[in-house]
C-alpha cells in the first residue's frame, strides 16, 4: 500500500487543497475500506486533492463512485464564473489522474443534493466552510442516508465550529462514536450499540448496555424544529 500512497501523494502534489498528505492517505484509506455497493459522498468548499485521494482509494477497494458535491455563496454572477472555472480545472484534475469515470461531480449545494438523494453511504467526507452551522447542516442532511457501519470524516476539527459540531455527534445526545484522528480531521462511525434504554419520568433514557444517555424530550423539540424548517424551504420553493 506504501507504493500506492506515494503514487497518489505525487499525482495531488500539484492540486490546490488544505489537506495534509497525512489527511490524504487517511481519505485513501477510509475510502478503501468501504465496501463494494455503497456510496461515498464529499461535501467541500471546493473540489480539491481529496476528491483524488478519494477516487484512488475507492477505486483500490469497491471501486464505488465519489460523489463530489461544492456548496457556494455570493452573489450568482459570482458563482456561475467562479464555479465554471473551478470545474474546468477540476475535471482536468481529474483526467490527469485518471478517475474521471470514478467521480461525480453534482452542480448544486449539500442541502439541495440531500433532498433527492436516493443511496445510502458508506463514507462521508465534509470539508465546508468552519462555522458551526455549516458543518451542523450537512450532518443533519446526510445523516438519515448513512449505513449502519458508515465513517463520517470532518475536517479543520481545529477550529471552533466544526470541533463544536463533532463534539455534538460524540456526546450523549448524538449518534455516534470516536474513531481517530489525523491533524485537523477526525473520524467518527455511525454507533453500533443496539441501545436498550430505560427512561426516567423526566424523560431522560440511559441504555443498559453502553451507558449512553438520551434526553428524548430535547429530540423531539429538535425534531419538530428541523421538520418545522423543511416545510417552510418547501413552500419558499413553490
Amino acid at each position: 500500500m506504501a507504493n500506492e500512497v506515494e503514487s497518489v501523494r505525487q499525482l495531488t502534489s500539484e492540486i490546490e487543497g488544505c489537506i495534509s498528505d497525512a489527511e490524504g492517505e487517511l481519505l485513501y484509506r477510509l475510502a478503501k475500506d468501504v465496501p463494494e455497493g455503497q456510496a461515498i459522498v464529499e461535501v467541500g468548499r471546493g473540489k480539491d486533492k481529496s476528491t483524488v485521494w478519494l477516487a484512488k482509494g475507492s477505486e483500490a477497494g469497491g471501486k464505488n463512485k465519489v460523489y463530489s458535491i461544492a456548496s457556494h455563496k455570493g452573489s450568482p454572477d459570482h458563482i456561475k464564473v467562479d464555479e465554471e472555472d473551478m470545474h474546468t480545472e477540476f475535471i482536468a484534475n481529474l483526467t490527469k489522474a485518471r478517475v474521471q469515470d470514478t467521480v461525480v461531480s453534482l452542480h448544486e449545494t449539500s442541502e439541495e443534493a440531500a433532498r433527492r438523494w436516493k443511496e445510502k453511504i458508506g463514507l462521508l467526507w465534509i470539508n465546508t466552510s468552519h462555522e458551526y452551522e455549516d458543518v451542523k447542516k450537512v450532518i443533519l442532511s446526510w445523516q438519515r442516508y448513512l449505513y449502519p457501519n458508515a465513517i463520517v470524516a470532518v475536517h479543520g476539527c481545529n477550529q471552533p465550529g466544526p470541533s463544536q459540531v463533532v463534539k455534538e455527534c460524540l456526546g450523549n445526545l448524538g449518534y455516534f462514536t470516536f474513531e481517530q484522528s489525523v491533524d485537523t480531521t477526525m473520524v467518527v462511525t455511525v454507533d453500533k450499540c443496539i441501545h436498550y434504554w430505560i427512561i426516567d419520568s423526566h424523560e431522560i433514557g440511559i441504555c443498559k448496555y453502553c451507558g449512553r444517555k438520551r434526553n428524548f424530550r430535547s429530540l423531539r423539540t429538535e425534531d419538530t424544529k428541523t421538520e418545522t424548517k423543511r416545510r417552510e424551504a418547501g413552500k419558499k420553493r413553490k
